[in-house]
């Protein structure tokens, strides 16, 4: 689904009484909770089309970045630094890409795509529809999963807050 496809639909998911977020709609069963922040949960799913792609998650529903009042988008870009510093040193990526749409799914997330002089996307941007071969070997997903857990921690200015658990978490 897309607005470009079903607006009303995309309009429906834009208001929190209908977002799938908001209303802790049922994620495939391998969808991963990294990490909880006080703005955003980080999540990563093993159907992707760069290793260690991850998406950060904004916990508030919004659409647009200037929906946010300033301790949400300031915490919401705050956890995105962190998250992106520990892709990098977690992957060895030489850069991070970010990406918001929200053509699908309104409520506002981040892509974290880390990029490799040897990706499939050399000077192009980033299909993220090209999930096949699968980039991830058995247990590789898993071992990604621990690798940046272990990298963002549990405890600091950034531990988890009190806006309630991630709807991918399982």
């Amino acid at each position: 689904m897309s607005f470009h496809h079903d607006f009303a639909e995309w309009e429906r998911f834009s208001r929190p009484e209908g977002c799938p977020v908001c209303q802790n709609w049922p994620e495939p069963a391998d969808h991963v909770t990294i990490r909880e922040f006080p703005t955003s949960w980080l999540i990563a799913h093993p159907r992707v089309c760069l290793r260690g792609t991850c998406c950060l998650l904004l916990k508030p529903h919004a659409v647009e970045l200037y929906d946010l009042d300033e301790a949400d988008l300031l915490g919401f870009m705050k956890e995105a630094q962190v998250c992106a510093r520990a892709l990098k040193a977690v992957t060895g990526a030489v850069k991070i890409n970010y990406e918001i749409h929200g053509n699908t799914i309104p409520h506002l997330h981040m892509h974290l795509f880390p990029r490799h002089r040897d990706d499939p996307f050399p000077g192009a941007p980033i299909d993220f529809r090209r999930v096949e071969p699968p980039v991830y070997e058995e247990g590789e997903f898993a071992a990604f999963v621990a690798d940046m857990r272990a990298a963002l921690g549990a405890g600091g200015d950034l531990a988890a807050g009190g806006r309630g658990r991630s709807p991918f978490e399982r």
